[in-house]
């Protein structure tokens, strides 16, 4: 059955008014990837991807295969007429997890800190730390096992301003029996908060 809205129509002079209604507005629908290699030997079968995360012009994959895939964005060719930019893939990485339970969900969370140039990975209840924007480990073999939840960064806060990486960043860890604060900069190291005034003082 036709429509006979008009955005829903096509015109054979100008080519698809749906195409041109995507391309017109405060957002863009545009396809990154036609297809995803979830799997290493091509067999993706049951893998599916969890989160999704971008940083200057790097595209960060967690997938249920426990695996963090990582795309660089290729410019356009400037012969093209789409004018579409490419990735291509850089890096498969497995992050490390302790096995602390039968569940593997695979990559849970990926959380980007820009700031301090460092990034988390919530892998099968385990935390480890990167580095930005290649995701080689840092902070040695430290890893933080049981934790269901990763995050505590201010979105108000400008993530493109640098500021003063000496500072750090404080990010909260949830885990089986309490919430960990944990300052990331040169190093991981866990803040002891003894009241709820305390965390607010942190997180200002």
């Amino acid at each position: 059955m036709a429509s006979e809205d008009p955005d829903d129509q096509t015109s054979s002079a100008s080519g698809s008014t749906n195409a041109v209604a995507r391309n017109d507005g405060p957002f863009v629908l545009r396809t990154l990837l036609d297809e995803v290699p979830l799997s290493a030997d091509g067999a993706a079968e049951g893998i599916k991807i969890n989160c999704v995360d971008y940083l200057e012009h790097n595209l960060y994959v967690g997938t249920s295969a426990s695996e963090l895939l990582h795309f660089v964005q290729i410019p356009p060719d400037p012969n093209d007429p789409a004018g579409r930019p490419s990735f291509i893939l850089a890096s498969r990485l497995r992050p490390a997890f302790a096995e602390t339970s039968n569940s593997r969900p695979g990559i849970q969370q990926i959380l980007l800190l820009p700031k301090v140039g460092k990034a988390c990975v919530l892998c099968n209840w385990t935390v480890t730390f990167y580095s930005l924007p290649e995701f080689s480990p840092v902070f040695g073999t430290t890893q933080v096992k049981n934790c269901n939840w990763v995050g505590g960064v201010d979105l108000n806060d400008p993530q493109d301003d640098a500021g003063d990486p000496s500072a750090g960043v404080f990010i909260c860890l949830s885990l089986m029996r309490r919430i960990q604060v944990v300052r990331i900069g040169e190093v991981a190291r866990a803040v002891k908060v003894r009241r709820a005034s305390d965390l607010r003082v942190i997180m200002n």
